[in-house]
């Protein structure tokens, strides 16, 4: 990968925009202004009902994707996610919850 400098201190870089130093810096104020898991509403219970719906979805199907965007294709990496975001008045109930590998659910994240 070829090296740019850092958006902060011109330092030369193999990472996508800022050096170590400056990216841990940029990446904590991120994660302040966010708020944690729980804060954004993404607690226990979250986890439990995407833990099950992928449980379930694994038992019926495998380590299968429905795609988005995509065919479906083989995954190991399935996770949880709202049908209808939490941000938009989604809840966590089984109803609501879709099972999506990370590629895909990152996909699906991008078009929102």
């Amino acid at each position: 990968m070829p090296k740019r400098p850092c958006l902060d201190c011109g330092t030369l870089t193999t990472n996508r925009s800022r050096c170590d130093p400056h990216q841990a810096a940029w990446q904590a104020r991120q994660n302040q202004r966010r708020g944690s898991a729980a804060q954004r509403g993404y607690g226990s219970q979250w986890a439990r009902t995407a833990s099950q719906a992928v449980q379930n979805h694994r038992n019926q199907y495998g380590d299968w994707c429905p795609g988005w965007g995509v065919l479906p294709h083989h995954a190991a990496d399935l996770t949880g996610d709202h049908i209808v975001a939490k941000a938009n008045g989604g809840s966590d109930e089984p109803t609501n919850v879709a099972v999506l590998c990370r590629a895909c659910n990152s996909r699906k994240h991008a078009s929102s």
